[in-house]
């Protein structure tokens, strides 16, 4: 069944390819804030599916992908797992729709650009592979905050570490940690003893993606083990960090990753060794000029935190101090709902895209 056209079918056709979730949900939700440039809109899941998905006030099925699905699209949005992006990916260029990946993918291929808009748009015009990618969730955590530094004072050295909401082990994650809460807050002597933490939440129903109790703990531990120490999601951030900023290979990027009993939004605490003199002052003043970042003055008693920023778009930074005698050193703290920050920057990309083929209005850059 071919997807039933938006009210105005003038403009170019934009597919949400995985268009279930929450990631899905804050595309739609984006959708509505921006100027629509677009016609149609295709709502696409991999096999058989009821589901809707709210689309510009109206609600709009969710159909089937299938090979013909791409015929007459302009850009396609993929959230697909990294086991089925590849195959589809390359029908939908085929079909002559440019794609952008939320996915693992295609990041670190060098014949597809990283692209975080207002940082290295300038990429997206560069596609050998008619795709262009976005970074992983945790790394819009840092990516903005990280960018100012190094544009004003170059980053020598960078120290990530990352405490990092349930919501990074999807909806699932998510449920687990609700369970493991509802389950010690009646406890009002638990986790003072060895194990009655691990004892009291180790027949829930609902199985754990994490390693240890996530209630009342925190876990040192996100992604897979590599052989050098680090974890599959502690060396992304690296590489992906590395590739969006264009760092030289000399300059090393430290990642640790936490999983703390937060449900959204992950929190990044950042120390960065520049090539120039820093000052917070100076860094205070850059974060409150970048459009990206909403400056929290910590001297006021303001800091960020990931409960407030759960469902809006900038990012808090806050925090900003420096080591007694070291000139060259800065420190911060970052929360944002990476989530909100991914959709919305996949739709400004999708803009310039349009933009660039002569089929959209101007788009607005994000920072």
């Amino acid at each position: 069944m071919t997807a039933s056209p938006s009210p105005s079918t003038t403009g170019p056709t934009l597919a949400l390819v995985g268009a279930t979730g929450r990631f899905a949900e804050a595309l739609a939700s984006a959708l509505a804030l921006r100027d629509d440039p677009w016609g149609e809109i295709r709502l696409y899941a991999p096999g058989v599916t009821t589901r809707t998905l709210t689309v510009r006030g109206r609600e709009q099925p969710v159909e089937t992908l299938r090979e013909d699905s791409f015929d007459g699209v302009d850009v396609a949005l993929f959230n697909l797992s990294s086991e089925v992006t590849g195959e589809w990916a390359t029908r939908a260029v085929s079909a002559g729709a440019v794609v952008v990946d939320a996915s693992s993918t295609h990041r670190l291929d060098e014949e597809v650009p990283l692209v975080v808009p207002g940082i290295n748009s300038e990429l997206v015009s560069h596609r050998p592979r008619g795709i262009v990618a976005l970074p992983g969730p945790l790394t819009w955590g840092l990516i903005d905050a990280a960018h100012v530094l190094h544009q004003g004072w170059e980053l020598q050295h960078l120290v990530v570490t990352g405490l990092i909401a349930a919501v990074s082990q999807s909806d699932r994650g998510v449920a687990r940690l609700r369970e493991e809460m509802y389950t010690v807050a009646g406890e009002p002597t638990i986790g003072q003893h060895p194990g009655d933490v691990r004892a009291a939440v180790s027949d829930l129903p609902v199985a754990s993606p994490f390693p240890a109790p996530l209630a009342l703990n925190v876990i040192p531990w996100v992604g897979e083990a590599t052989d050098d120490g680090f974890t599959t999601a502690e060396r992304a951030v690296d590489h992906e960090v590395r590739k969006i900023l264009d760092l030289a290979a000399a300059v090393p990027v430290v990642v640790t990753l936490v999983q703390v009993p937060v449900v959204m939004a992950h929190s990044m605490a950042l120390h960065a060794r520049c090539a120039r003199p820093v000052s917070p002052d100076k860094v205070r003043q850059a974060y409150v000029a970048a459009p990206s970042l909403v400056y929290l003055d910590e001297r006021t008693g303001e800091v960020p935190t990931p409960v407030d920023s759960v469902g809006i778009d900038p990012r808090f930074v806050g925090r900003i101090r420096q080591p007694k005698g070291a000139g060259h050193h800065i420190d911060m703290f970052v929360s944002a709902d990476t989530i909100r920050r991914g959709a919305t920057a996949m739709l400004t990309v999708a803009e310039m895209i349009a933009v660039e083929r002569g089929r959209g209005a101007p788009a607005v850059t994000m920072g």
